[in-house]
């Protein structure tokens, strides 16, 4: 669920506010103007009181290591209001039939513009915030970001800059191609399997741990699953992994001996997890190894 971060009016009346702080953790709700119809038993034509929806328009910001304390650009938000009118007349019967119609109400509309904070991000690592304006309101909603922030705003009509300010790291998703495929082999009754790490510096007095399943490549049928094993190891530039078919856990029930002769193919299914405070410990699924030849 998007994190509502901060809200302000475009309403004219309201920029005496401008300078007010506002701590992202605390949210802010917006209500909605629904008007309530209301029906009644006629045989006169009754005009009913209109209902109410408006349009929503956002913008996505996205900043990376290189936008510490960037201004962004301006950009030019639009809602639209929508009027349903209803009238009631008399229908077959005596009985009243309604009759609605869609017409456009009030326009509001807005630019914005996100002053970052200086602050530093690792290599991988990207922020998004979405700023929305629906009705009179201007909303500044978090999809991801590596600190706590909070915003102070500067309003004029029609205007509204956030400049936001840092706070406490907060872990983000470990980079999905932080760790590579770079070789699978087999040889004297064991498989090794090798791993590249992208961002062992960056990791550097933390773990990452690497689970691999084994699968039997089956050229006709579903492939079949042998069994799996996770690794640990302490960052660094390489991974290496040498393991026999008899040291991983089997399913249950194991899967029963192949009577097949001659040579056999298999594969893995592998991914990573990150162990520390850098990053969240998401469990990221990789793409399956080249098969080998097992005679």
């Amino acid at each position: 669920m998007k994190k509502a971060i901060l809200a302000a009016t475009a309403a004219f009346g309201l920029a005496a506010a401008a300078s007010a702080q506002v701590n992202f953790d605390q949210g802010v709700s917006v209500n909605d103007f629904v008007g309530q119809a209301v029906s009644a038993d006629v045989q006169v034509p009754l005009a009913l009181p209109g209902r109410t929806h408006t349009t929503r328009d956002c913008v996505r910001f996205t900043f990376g290591p290189e936008d510490s304390g960037a201004l962004t650009q301006k950009v030019y938000l639009r809602s639209q209001e929508y009027v349903t009118e209803c009238y009631t007349t008399v229908g077959p019967n005596n009985q009243p039939v309604q009759h609605c119609s869609e017409r456009p109400g009030m326009t509001w509309y807005e630019y914005g513009q996100i002053k970052m904070a200086d602050r530093a991000l690792l290599p991988w690592e990207k922020e998004s915030f979405d700023m929305c304006l629906q009705g009179p309101w201007l909303d500044l909603y978090l999809n991801a970001a590596a600190y706590r922030y909070s915003a102070k705003r500067e309003s004029k009509p029609g205007y509204t800059l956030f400049t936001l300010t840092s706070h406490e790291r907060t872990p983000m998703k470990a980079d999905e191609d932080g760790l590579s495929y770079a070789d699978f082999s087999y040889a004297d009754g064991k498989y090794t399997f090798k791993v590249t790490d992208k961002w062992a510096k960056e990791y550097a007095g933390e773990n990452v741990a690497i689970k691999v399943e084994l699968y039997k490549d089956n050229a006709v049928f579903f492939d079949t699953f042998k069994g799996e094993k996770e690794f640990s190891f302490a960052a660094a530039e390489g991974y290496t992994m040498t393991f026999a078919e008899s040291e991983l856990t089997r399913p249950e029930p194991a899967d029963p001996v192949s009577g097949d002769r001659g040579a056999k193919k298999y594969f893995l299914k592998w991914g990573f997890k990150r162990l520390g405070v850098i990053s969240k410990d998401n469990f990221v699924k990789k793409d399956k190894t080249p098969s080998v030849e097992v005679k």
